[in-house]
């Protein structure tokens, strides 16, 4: 078949949020939730466009999220039960970039005839958007009087956002691969009214997924 133009993957895998803003001090800190607990779940699609026998660009849509249920280290309610909240954190990246990749994808044996190399491995970069949103549900300690109320906090909104990644292809047939990335993103936003005493939340963080692609 003729050098292919176009690939289309999904992965999933796993994202660890770095999780180093003041919020997220709070949380370890004050509830029973380690940074370890904020990771979850990844998932990522890839629309990529050849544009040099080396270069694609690549627009890409992913989401991460984690639940966390908690409860106050140090305090308890009046009839020694724990106070217990949920907190909820979600980032969906939506970016545009470029892959570069270190060896040649394949070579054409005939004016109508490419021919696949087993492996590719690449590098890339790329900037957008995400969209992101923290919630804390259940019930909190008033630090002044010691009282105990029910609220339900929550911080959301787009920033922009920038990416690096490397990654491999692995060739299991003339149109299918399978694709293994690590990425890493950069992102910080200024929180909501519900969070007024805080910095920008983090929303930084590392993933690796594994998938399958087509390439047409």
């Amino acid at each position: 078949f003729q050098q292919p133009s176009v690939t289309l993957g999904v992965r999933s895998g796993w994202a660890v949020p770095r999780a180093q803003s003041e919020i997220f001090g709070f949380t370890t800190e004050q509830l029973t939730v380690n940074r370890r607990d904020l990771s979850g779940l990844a998932v990522q699609a890839d629309l990529a466009a050849r544009v040099r026998d080396r270069f694609d660009v690549v627009l890409s849509v992913g989401h991460n999220q984690s639940t966390v249920r908690s409860e106050f280290r140090d305090f308890v309610d009046t009839d020694d039960l724990p106070i217990e909240q949920t907190t909820r954190f979600r980032r969906t990246p939506i970016t545009i970039g470029v892959k570069a990749y270190l060896v040649d994808r394949g070579r054409s044996v005939s004016r109508f005839a490419w021919v696949p190399n087993v492996w590719a491995p690449y590098v890339g970069a790329g900037a957008g958007l995400v969209v992101y949103e923290f919630t804390q549900s259940g019930e909190f300690v008033d630090y002044e009087t010691l009282d105990i109320f029910g609220k339900d906090f929550s911080s959301a909104g787009t920033t922009p956002a920038a990416h690096l990644t490397t990654g491999v292809e692995l060739s299991i047939g003339p149109h299918l691969l399978a694709t293994g990335e690590a990425r890493y993103l950069w992102g910080r936003d200024d929180m909501s009214r519900d969070f007024v005493d805080f910095d920008r939340i983090d929303l930084s963080g590392f993933q690796i997924t594994v998938g399958v692609a087509a390439r047409f």
